[in-house]
């Protein structure tokens, strides 16, 4: 390196001065970098980012799917379990108590509710 306690000659400064500051990278050596940069992952085109986000997007949606299809059958197989649980409820369940509530007009009626407890108990 050049240090300042060194003394050049004017010939010697000048050659140093002549010297080229920056050197121009050949074609070939600009091509392996970008080859590389882009084998590494750090230039990328626009539809990749967007299929990336579009599989992203597809993914999500079919996690929803999947989530609002578990709940759909749950709900169906309650109902329809529902539905068929009364026969079995009255064939185990005690008999019916009176009502404590005598209702005023005969279109009223006070529904036994034990049945429906014990059903939702034998689930839980």
């Amino acid at each position: 390196m050049y240090s300042e306690d060194l003394e050049l000659t004017d010939a010697e400064r000048a050659a140093l001065s002549a010297l080229p500051r920056e050197i121009v990278p050949s074609d070939l050596l600009e091509e392996r970098v970008v080859h590389a940069l882009r084998s590494e992952g750090h230039f990328g085109s626009g539809a990749k980012r967007q299929d990336r986000w579009m599989k992203t997007s597809l993914r999500i949606a079919a996690g929803l799917a999947l989530f609002i299809g578990g709940v759909a059958t749950g709900r169906y197989m309650m109902t329809s379990s529902e539905s068929a649980t009364p026969a079995a409820a009255r064939a185990v369940s005690r008999p019916a108590e009176p009502a404590a509530i005598v209702p005023d007009r005969p279109s009223q009626q006070v529904k036994n509710t034990r049945t429906a407890v014990s059903v939702r108990e034998q689930w839980l």
